[in-house]
């Protein structure tokens, strides 16, 4: 059964190019032990209105409904980046874990200016619950 690892995290909007280098060059560790893919998506900076979300004619009072930014803890100059890592079965997740924490690229990376607070970092491991093919 496939799993993906997701996280969100609030990431500084002029870091961009710094976390999307850092993200790259961690997204190749993972592949190398086991991921089949990694994709990371970044807020949009026209961001949608919650109630885009909802059927028309819902009501709800003003600043009731949350954003996945006010959810991350998001402040003013910061961007949200939801990133899915998916793996072909829980096995493969939990080896190939285990053995990018141990990674030297990793590791490498604990002597570098961090590119966002890791302590802010939302994350959890979760089954396909269902799955539309693209031609239905």
């Amino acid at each position: 059964m496939v799993i993906a690892d997701i996280t969100v995290v609030p990431v500084p909007t002029e870091r961009r190019a710094a976390y999307l280098d850092f993200s790259k060059r961690m997204a190749a560790v993972y592949r190398d032990h086991g991921a089949i893919s990694v994709v990371d998506y970044w807020q949009s900076s026209d961001s949608a209105e919650q109630a885009d979300f909802h059927a028309d004619g819902a009501s709800y009072e003003p600043g009731e409904l949350s954003s996945i930014a006010d959810l991350a803890g998001a402040s003013a100059g910061e961007s949200v980046v939801v990133s899915v890592i998916t793996w072909p079965s829980r096995e493969a997740r939990d080896r190939g874990t285990a053995a990018a924490t141990q990674d030297a690229r990793v590791l490498e990376t604990l002597d570098e200016e961090p590119v966002f607070d890791g302590g802010r970092v939302i994350g959890d491991s979760f089954e396909i619950a269902m799955s539309v093919p693209d031609d239905e």
